[in-house]
């Protein structure tokens, strides 16, 4: 039998879906890093993945919290992807950490 206290780290990767074994992996963590990519459908793939965060926080595992946001595949190029990582800063910048690297215009807001 192992201790998850042995470990300063264990990592569940899941698939992008909301299946049994994303909420399982939900049950088993202490925190969750989200990672996001600059894109339309993945943001609103995260706006359920927090609710569903939420209701396994309120209903099966009070210690769960979220460690932030990480941005992939981020092409600073585009005003699209600038667009997007605003409007995720708006959102959930004040509740959830954000993780980016600060010399990118992405993570500056401009």
């Amino acid at each position: 039998m192992w201790d998850k206290k042995q470990y300063d780290y264990i990592l569940i990767d899941c698939m992008p879906s909301l299946g049994m074994i994303t909420i399982n992996a939900l049950v088993a963590a202490d925190r969750v890093l989200i990672p996001v990519e600059a894109a339309y459908l993945p943001v609103k793939g995260l706006q359920q993945l927090i609710k569903t965060i939420g209701r396994v926080h309120r209903k099966l595992n009070p210690e769960l919290s979220i460690m932030g946001i990480l941005f992939t595949k981020v092409d600073r190029r585009t005003n699209f992807a600038k667009d997007i990582a605003a409007q995720i800063r708006e959102v959930y910048g004040n509740k959830i950490h954000i993780f980016c690297k600060l010399h990118t215009d992405v993570c500056k807001g401009g």
